[in-house]
């Protein structure tokens, strides 16, 4: 047969448009390979730590790989898809391809390997590296690395043995048989692999990869069994492996009317259901882990009342508002099925297990442990694992198979059998040091039947089913993610899906009408409203799949980061805490476990991490003396509530364990967090676009232009706002939509969002809805309704808010109500409700209880409209459950965080052109705003700021806001300096006499990274000390003074310095990036540049855009400069800044008043 070898442009397991990709990255030079040369030079010069010498090995290796495919048409996942590329793009002989991977291999697990067999390879690994490096980049390798390279290269080579699993990244591929690059395996060509006969123990077909094959495609070999003509045969072949699909949403695609991925296509926008049966299966969740802890609902064979009570109120106050509008089928009693599951539950773990399953232990497993498995390709979550791995419980509270015999004995349906199965691999392979799926008892509790457990039982052809299905969803998904993919809605059916032809009752009766309604919604949306969906859909799905394989311009992005990316790079980038010691519990801790402290060393730097409060990641334990993996092994999900200044990390456990078993367990090991992926995240975007199709028509109409906002001129204001009355009155006259431009220092929060309120409040029975992004937003707009005397209800979990508002989250107040009727009256009297975006789309059946006439969104320039589209669809019997909002935001400050690029963001249908939508990555807000933004009846802008003195003002006014900012003004910004400083120092007096400076700081002669510029943070440290010298009398960490940098690097060498002078206050000033210090102001900012090469003006002007006339919006430099009140210098290189427009004007503008210092090096 002739060999399939697709052109590159064709590569589906890497997001892709084709020419929708342009190198608009590309505006400064990438670094050069004489950089890279330059570093591996400097890390020769000492080689006494040979483990040091392997990080820096690897610093340059993964940077070069990045730099190098960052322009290309791809998403690549990992280092060996980024290495395989360029050596085959560049057509690299047989050696030099094994040479590179070689030391690739070796450079990535060199924390595991000995420092003599570290020494005995690392000149060959220089020189593949070099050698690479050179090839690539069509240049020579320095004679003085040459130099260093060993005489002979026959003593390195790993072992080319089979191992468990093996990466494959596909070159061609025929009828029978897929060739390519094995990891470590392939030597002078390609590999041959079968996959149509494949492993002869179980000589499966998996012909249907022919289908999904890609050039590039990367594949798992499970078990591969080599032949006498050296063809590999493997047991199972895992489909872009990287990308983890969760087992619940594998099983939901085996079904009465087929078992395929095409399922998942209405899994994934079907608006999740609010019913009695899914709350009563939550419950039984909580009822089992209950039962597991010993303390059991049912005494003495029979329901004990305070006990399940308990239990109910516990549930309620969590799931109040599903509770609240859930629907029941006429005779269902919820307290009724509770008691009896509770009696089958009771039954199972105390008689049938013990019975059944000899090595049965309660008290010795794990409460809900998820699990990441880039090996099969899938994550999930279990019900109960014991700790050695010989038993495993999945339940399930609702219907078995059918026929469902009086619902005593149950029998498996397809999908939960699945889900079982592709448990059961995870142990055979995955998981098998510690024990195999031999020594494995899973099992299955329908707990709705009263002999509720069954045996599950491998069947290797339903499991291979299972997998082919998980194999076609992650095609599928990555087919979604490329431009136009969504149009295979246009022409399915739920004919087209029956693919078992079934006929029956279920399938005319429920399930095709269920599928037809769905899909009519799509087939008959307008041709407007069907591509806006459509594109949303694909941003949506790229952001998704970067999100789980990363992307080309952050580095350790994108879960799969979590086993790819070595502990030091991690660390580096602050993706990790390990080597945490547990604190608590302890061996006197008892009862339910619902919070973990962890201690961490004082070589772990905080202000490396990439870790905040209120943070979901995932918890695991590890042996001391091995590097830290996430994938060995079930993890425990956690939230973090607190990090201390003592070197204490505070979380709370997603799912509470009954007891300290756990910890007890693996005491002897310490623990690592890494940020956790949150699948449902993106479930609710999916389903939130589907939900504006649905949307009533006038609402429709307004978010995509095809009717005109309305006004009403007859309303009259009843408050009195003082100066701000002209804008409150335009704000109430608008019936549908306003907008509040809010530039640095206005008071968007304190005088748009407040003054708004307070007059909506003003109209009897009117009902407000006040949103943003971030919990720390939200925060702030707590803080105002506190301060104001307005009661609120939050949105939101316990660990979402702080603790002075934390008696207004809903669950507290539900605390506080004596039944359901009561919460109900509760909820539909209350005013005033507060939530991010993300948190009332995670509750959208609050809608079915209130109609809001008003919502106010604040930072709504941050907000992707995705992130509100559920929200603003949402109805409230057959209305809009929002009749009017208002979006408070600044288009020219920073926007919502995106993994795209502008190229691969940017939308090219000129009907939505039309509608301003031309790059996705811009907010509602900013969409809105391009179309009236003259129109004066539902636009206006604040434009008295009392934050900056005017000297500071000065620039971004000009540069940014034409001019039209004014200052209120305010004491500190009529305040006037002295001309001439006598400190005697040049500085000091700078300080003394200078609103506004720019300090230029020489390039470093070295440096360890160019994210650490030691000359700057020198000088930087200096002017805080300096600061605090001069304000001393008055000095406060969280007002005085605060440092804005570029880098997490940075920062920590800052603050480093900083703490020499030995002055503890100092160590508290806050030193961050400037996304993090966005809605923050202090009275000295000092903002340091830090890049040291031209290509790191990239990063530095990521946020830049142009506007209609013209002008050059930074929106990164807008908003580290107007943090300042008082005083704002700035740190820079000046010859290298002034390659940009924008830098080189703002150090005119200050030489031209003076603030302009050079520093000697």
């Amino acid at each position: 047969m002739e060999k399939n070898n697709e052109e590159e442009g064709n590569r589906s397991s890497h997001v892709e448009n084709g020419s929708r990709y342009t190198a608009d990255a590309n505006r400064y030079a990438p670094e050069d390979a004489a950089s890279f040369f330059e570093e591996l030079i400097m890390t020769m010069a000492d080689t006494s730590d040979i483990r040091r010498v392997y990080r820096r090995y690897g610093h340059v290796l993964w940077r070069f790989l990045d730099a190098r495919t960052a322009l290309t048409e791809i998403t690549f996942a990992g280092p060996f898809a980024k290495m395989d590329y360029l050596l085959k793009e560049h057509g690299a002989k047989w050696w030099l391809r094994r040479a590179a991977n070689d030391a690739r291999v070796r450079i990535r697990k060199s924390y595991d390997e000995s420092e003599s067999r570290l020494r005995a390879t690392a000149g060959h690994d220089l020189k593949a590296l070099c050698q690479f490096i050179a090839f690539v980049d069509d240049t020579t390798i320095p004679e003085v690395l040459i130099s260093l390279f060993p005489a002979d290269d026959g003593t390195v080579a790993p072992a080319r043995a089979l191992t468990a699993s093996m990466r494959m990244i596909v070159a061609a591929w025929d009828d029978d048989y897929v060739y390519g690059a094995i990891d470590g395996y392939s030597t002078d060509g390609y590999s041959k692999v079968a996959y149509t006969a494949t492993h002869p123990t179980f000589p499966t077909d998996w012909g249907y990869l022919r289908e999904l094959f890609r050039r590039g495609s990367q594949l798992n070999l499970i078990r591969p069994h080599a032949d006498s003509d050296g063809i590999l045969r493997p047991e199972m072949i895992i489909f872009e492996p990287d990308y983890l699909v969760n087992v619940t949403t594998i099983a939901r695609c085996m079904t009465h009317y087929a078992d395929a991925p095409e399922v998942e296509l209405i899994n994934k926008i079907e608006p999740s259901p609010d019913n009695w049966p899914i709350i009563l299966g939550n419950f039984a969740g909580q009822l089992l882990d209950e039962e597991l802890a010993g303390k059991s609902c049912i005494r003495d064979g029979r329901l004990d009342r305070r006990r399940y009570a308990a239990s109910v109120r516990k549930f309620f106050s969590a799931n109040a508002l599903s509770m609240l509008t859930a629907k029941a089928k006429p005779g269902w009693n919820f307290h009724d099925e509770a008691a009896r599951q509770a009696a089958h539950i009771h039954k199972a773990v105390g008689e049938t297990l013990p019975r059944e399953v000899g090595d049965f232990n309660a008290w010795e497993g794990i409460v809900e442990p998820s699990f990441f498995s880039p090996m099969l390709g899938i994550q999930g979550r279990m019900d109960f694992l014991q700790m050695d791995y010989h038993f495993l419980v999945e339940q399930k509270s609702g219907n078995g198979a059918f026929p469902y015999d009086h619902f005593v004995f149950p029998r498996m349906t397809d999908s939960h059998f699945a889900q079982l199965l592709l448990y059961m691999l995870l142990f055979r392979f995955n998981y098998r040091q510690r024990g195999s799926d031999a020594s494995l008892t899973p099992m299955l509790m329908y707990s709705k039947y009263e002999q509720s457990m069954l045996r599950v039982t491998m069947v290797p052809e339903r499991a291979f089913e299972a997998m082919r299905i998980r194999n076609g969803i992650v095609a599928r998904e990555l087919a979604l993610a490329r431009h136009g993919g969504y149009h295979v809605y246009d022409d399915l059916s739920a004919e087209k899906l029956n693919m078992k032809g079934v006929g029956d009752r279920l399938w005319n009766d429920w399930e095709r009408p269920r599928i037809d309604g769905i899909l009519d919604v799509i087939h008959n949306a307008s041709a407007l409203e069907r591509s806006y969906f459509f594109r949303f859909m694909e941003f949506i799905s790229n952001e998704h799949v970067m999100a789980k394989l990363g992307n080309k311009t952050k580095e350790c992005s994108g879960f799969a980061s979590t086993w790819y990316d070595s502990l030091d790079a991690k660390r580096l980038a602050g993706n990790i805490y390990d080597n945490l010691t547990l604190v608590k519990p302890d061996s006197t801790t008892e009862g339910e476990i619902d919070e973990v402290t962890l201690a961490y060393g004082d070589d772990i730097d905080c202000d490396m991490s990439n870790f905040r409060q209120g943070d979901i990641v995932i918890l695991y334990p590890y042996d001391r003396d091995r590097e830290p993996d996430a994938t060995a092994g079930p993890v425990v999900r956690c939230k973090i509530r607190d990090i201390t200044k003592d070197n204490r990390l505070v979380l709370t456990l997603r799912h509470p364990q009954a007891d300290r078993r756990l910890f007890d367990y693996n005491r002897g090991r310490v623990w690592a967090i890494e940020h956790d992926f949150m699948e449902a995240s993106f479930s609710g975007l999916y389903q939130g676009m589907f939900s504006l199709l649905t949307a009533p028509k006038e609402r429709r109409d307004l978010l995509l232009f095809e009717r005109e906002p309305k006004v009403d001129v007859s309303r009259k204001l009843k408050g009195d706002y003082g100066s701000f009355n002209t804008m409150m009155l335009k704000v109430k006259r608008a019936r549908d939509f306003f907008l509040i431009i809010g530039p640095p220092g206005t008071g968007k929060t304190s005088f748009g969002l407040l003054n708004t309120l307070k007059e909506e409040l003003c109209e009897d029975g009117s009902t407000v809805l006040l949103m943003s992004y971030t919990n720390r937003a939200v925060d702030e707009i707590c803080s105002k309704l506190k301060g104001a005397g307005i009661d609120f209800i939050r949105i939101g979990g316990e660990t979402t808010a702080q603790e002075a508002y934390a008696n207004n989250l809903i669950s507290r107040k539900i605390e506080q109500t004596a039944n359901i009727a009561e919460a109900r009256q509760m909820i539909v009297s209350s005013r005033v409700f507060v939530g991010t975006t993300t948190a009332i789309s995670s509750h959208l059946n609050l809608f079915e209880i209130k109609q809001f006439d008003l919502a106010i969104i604040d930072e709504a320039s941050q907000i992707l409209e995705p992130h509100l589209m559920g929200i603003l669809s949402a109805q409230h019997e057959g209305r809009a459950a929002i009749r009017k909002f208002v979006m408070i935001g600044d288009e020219k400050q920073l926007p919502a965080v995106v993994q795209q690029s502008a190229a691969t963001s940017a939308v090219e249908e000129p009907e939505l052109r039309a509608i301003m939508l031309t790059d996705c990555r811009n907010s509602l807000f900013e969409r809105l705003l391009r179309r009236y933004h003259d129109n004066g009846d539902v636009v206006a802008m604040l434009d008295h700021q009392g934050r900056m003195h005017p000297a500071i003002a000065e620039f971004p006014n000009i540069a940014f806001y034409h001019g039209r900012l004014k200052a209120v003004p305010l004491a500190h910004q009529e305040a006037t300096l002295p001309e001439h400083g006598n400190s005697g120092d040049l500085l000091t007096d700078m300080l003394l006499t200078r609103r506004v400076a720019f300090i230029d700081a020489a390039k470093p002669a070295t440096t360890t990274s160019d994210k650490v510029n030691i000359i700057e943070a020198e000088i930087i440290a200096g002017l805080v000390r300096r600061i605090y010298d001069i304000e001393k009398a008055t000095f406060d960490a969280d007002e005085t003074v605060g440092v804005i940098v570029p880098y997490r690097n940075q920062t920590a060498t800052v603050r480093k310095l900083i703490d020499r002078y030995g002055i503890d206050i100092l160590h508290n000033i806050t030193i961050d990036t400037v996304e993090r210090f966005q809605g923050s102001q202090r009275k000295y900012i000092i903002y340091g540049f830090t890049v040291q090469e031209y290509y790191q003006l990239n990063f530095l002007t990521s946020n830049v855009y142009e506007e209609s006339d013209g002008t050059v919006i930074d929106r990164k430099l807008n908003v580290a400069m107007t943090r300042a009140e008082e005083h704002l210098v700035m740190v820079g290189h000046a010859p290298l800044l002034e390659k940009n427009a924008t830098f080189r004007r703002l150090i005119d503008f200050v030489k031209e008043r003076e603030g302009y210092i050079k520093m000697e090096g």
